[in-house]
Order: structure tokens, then sequence, then C-alpha cells
């Protein structure tokens, strides 16, 4: 499990739930059973042996592809932009790089062009949209280290007291400050009928209880902007 360690670890469906892409989609991009082209990319734990798995980088990236598939861009532009965007800023995960913003627009519009494809919202003849419209949305919420990498997510708009941390459960949505998973406390509250009940039982404020309660059940609504 070692080799695990913060990198963050999620099923398909555990993805879905968190960045609104369903979990045959993502299959479909990321699974080489799944693909007729072969996947976008190789998820980061499948090449230490997880099968069916992903990490937080993958995470954020897939919500990057969808963010432009919203915009009508294909996966055949998608993924050779992927594969110029690797090789100019030599690194994975391109489109959570916070360099995509300066870099990325000529590629996409290369790949637009390379393809014969032309998106709805056409890149070529509003490129305005890329570096005013999509890059901000991709990096809303995110937090990267010196070196570009992302290390924290806010998933929710609303409550920046809920993170994504690769380094803490797994991956799986915690409430600051006690860093406690909120699917955990929001069961708790269930079970103990009360949000201050739970927060006894697990030595944490009532408020963070409340936080993880509502930050479940604005999840299983889908009413995250994602």
């Amino acid at each position: 499990m070692t080799a695990f360690t913060n990198i963050g670890l999620y099923s398909p469906k555990q993805a879905e739930r968190l960045i609104g892409v369903e979990a045959d989609k993502i299959r479909r991009w990321l699974m080489p059973a799944r693909s007729s082209k072969g996947p976008l990319w190789e998820p980061e734990p499948q090449a230490l042996g997880a099968e069916d798995t992903l990490s937080f980088k993958d995470l954020l990236e897939l919500r990057a592809v969808a963010k432009f598939r919203s915009h009508n861009v294909s996966l055949t532009v998608i993924r050779e932009a992927l594969h110029e965007l690797s090789e100019l800023l030599q690194r994975d995960y391109p489109l959570i790089n916070p360099q995509l913003c300066t870099d990325g627009q000529k590629v996409f519009l290369k790949a637009l062009e390379e393809s014969g494809q032309t998106a709805v919202i056409d890149l070529v003849k509003r490129q305005n949209v890329f570096e005013d419209v999509i890059v901000p949305s991709l990096r809303a919420g995110i937090e990267f280290d010196a070196e570009g990498d992302p290390v924290r997510w806010h998933p929710d708009p609303e409550d920046p007291s809920i993170v994504i941390d690769p380094r803490f459960a797994f991956g799986k949505p915690i409430v600051l400050p006690s860093h406690m998973p909120t699917s955990t406390l929001a069961q708790a509250a269930e079970v103990e009928g009360s949000a201050e009940d739970a927060a006894r039982a697990y030595d944490v404020t009532q408020e963070e209880v409340e936080r993880a309660v509502k930050f479940e059940e604005r999840i299983l609504s889908g009413a995250l902007l994602h």
C-alpha cells in the first residue's frame, strides 16, 4: 500500500460522484478494454498494479477533459492536444498545469486545424474563450505547489473548508480543521441522530459535522459546480 500513499485512490463510480462524469464514460476514456482507440492516458494507479482505479491527478484531468467536451471539443482534438501539450510542457497531466493558460491555446488550435474539425464554440475565431472562460474554470479551487503540481482541491464553491487532498483519507473529501472524511461524519450524524451527538462521538466541532452533512447532501443531489 506504500506505493499508493499520497496519490489518492478512486473507483470510476467514486470519481463520478465527485466530478459529475459518468463512470461508464470514464472507463471509455481511460480503460483500454472500453476504448477502441486506446485510453487518453494511463491512470496513475494502473502503473502501480491497481486496475479500474484513478488518482487525484487523474480525477482533475478527467474534470478538465469533461470541461472541453462540454464546449463541444471532440475527443480526437483532446487526444491530439494531450499529446502535444505533454511534449510542450514536458509533463503528464498537462490540462491541470498552470502553464496551460499561456501554452495551451495554440496547441488546441493546432489540434483543431490538423483534425479538420471545428468546435461549436469556435476556438479559432474566439480565442478568448480558451483563456477567459475555459482555463479559469479548470483551475478553480485547485491549489498548486511550486512545481505546478495540484496538491489540494476545494470541490464545493460554497464551502472552502471542504477539501480533497491526496495526503489524507486516500483523497476522499474531508472537512477542516479536523481532516475527518465528510462521509464518515455525515453517516455518524445519521446514526447518532444529530450533528451534536456525532461531533461528540468523533471529538470534532458540531459545525464540522454540519458542513460535512451539507456537502454530502449537495453531492448526492448533483448541485456542486464541477
